[in-house]
Formats: C-alpha cells, structure tokens, sequence
C-alpha cells in the first residue's frame, strides 16, 4: 500500500520522508524492488538510492546494505528515512557519497548489486537546469544508456562469483545497444519483470556473470 501525506510515502511497513531534491519512488522504483528476493544477512549495494526505500526495503529483511548516491539531499534524507525506520530494520544500513563505484572499497564485494539509473535519452534543449539535481536522477544522455553504460563496464570485481545485478532499463532507449554492452563485459542476463505504459516499457534486467574464468581476481 502506498500513499502520499505530509510528504511521506508509505511501503511495507516503511516510512519515507520525501524532498523535492531527490528522486521521489515511482513506478520503476517499485517495479524494481519486487523483483528480487533478499535473504537474512546477504551484503547489497544499491547504487543511487534516492530516497532510501530500496535499500531500506532490503535492511527491513536482515540484509547488509550500503546504499550510495551523488546527491547530498539524497544521503541527507536516507539517513533521516534510516532514523525514522530504525525500530523495524532488522540487518545494517550505510550510506556513503559515491558516483557509482568510486568511493566502493577496492575488492569490496556484493550478493546483489542494484541501480535504477538515469536512462531517459536527453538532449540539450531537455535538460531542466536549476539545482540540476532532477536532470542528474533522470538524464542518460543522447542514447539514455551513458550511465547504465559506465555502471556495467564497473561491476566487475565488486560481484560475488554467483551473485545478481538488477538493473533498469527503459524501451525510450536502444535495447540492441543495452545487450551488446552486457555481453561485451562478460556478463549473461535475464528479464525478470517489467510494466507498459502508453509510450513506454520499463524492463528490470537481472546480470550474472556468463564466465567465471574471466572474472577479475578478488
């Protein structure tokens, strides 16, 4: 059940205070987070988590979660989110400054990786400006895949050998183009769920790795 008062949201059992800075949970936020199973004490990264709910979603259920993101309103409000659900968190919540994998600690490794990136294809004249933070939540670049592009090309070396990646991908983009750039880095995928809309499909892809011999060493 979900619900907008006093700007706050509630998801199962979790509170979320919003900010009009950050990404509020939409419908790819919950497509996302349906589509994964979280066991008691497996490490998750979620990598720009917004408001927090994911990675809070996945505490609540005794995970070992960092959650990162660019935006200092982001961090700002997950930790406050993180306070206000602290009572119904049963595994450990972290939240750092990192773009992408940047400040993730070398071999620092993971059971699930998760992002909903920036994947809206965005030219100049539709970048909305002010503080700049909705465009950083939102634009992909001209083909909606620079970011979603830069994360794959890091996971490697962060993954558990026989660990998942979840990952949103938008139809506004060239899916031809997404599946080149996840075979390219040795990765096999699978679509574990998606939703339609009136222009659009959103499809949330699950990466493992196709071939362990060419994983980087830990």
């Amino acid at each position: 059940m979900k619900n907008n008062e006093n700007n706050f949201l509630k998801y199962n059992d979790l509170k979320i205070k919003l900010h009009p800075e950050v990404y509020e949970p939409a419908e790819d936020t919950y497509l996302l987070v349906d589509s994964f199973d979280i066991k008691k004490d497996e490490k998750i990264l979620e990598i720009g988590t917004g408001t927090g709910l994911i990675a809070l979603n996945c505490a609540k259920k005794g995970a070992n979660v960092i959650c990162t993101d660019i935006n200092p309103y982001s961090l700002e409000i997950t930790n406050k989110n993180i306070e206000i659900n602290k009572n119904i968190i049963k595994g450990s919540i972290e939240v750092i400054y990192s773009d992408l994998f940047s400040n993730i600690k070398n071999k620092e490794i993971f059971d699930i990786i998760i992002f909903n990136p920036p994947y809206l294809p965005t030219s100049k004249d539709e970048i909305v400006g002010g503080s700049g933070w909705f465009d950083k939540a939102v634009d992909g670049g001209k083909t909606g895949l620079n970011v979603t592009k830069r994360f794959i090309e890091e996971i490697n070396g962060h993954l558990k050998k026989d660990g998942s990646v979840f990952l949103i991908y938008s139809s506004l983009s060239d899916r031809n183009n997404l599946e080149k750039i996840i075979r390219d880095n040795v990765f096999s995928y699978d679509i574990v769920n998606k939703c339609f809309f009136e222009t659009e499909k959103i499809f949330v892809y699950r990466l493992y790795y196709n071939n362990k011999e060419k994983i980087k060493d830990w």
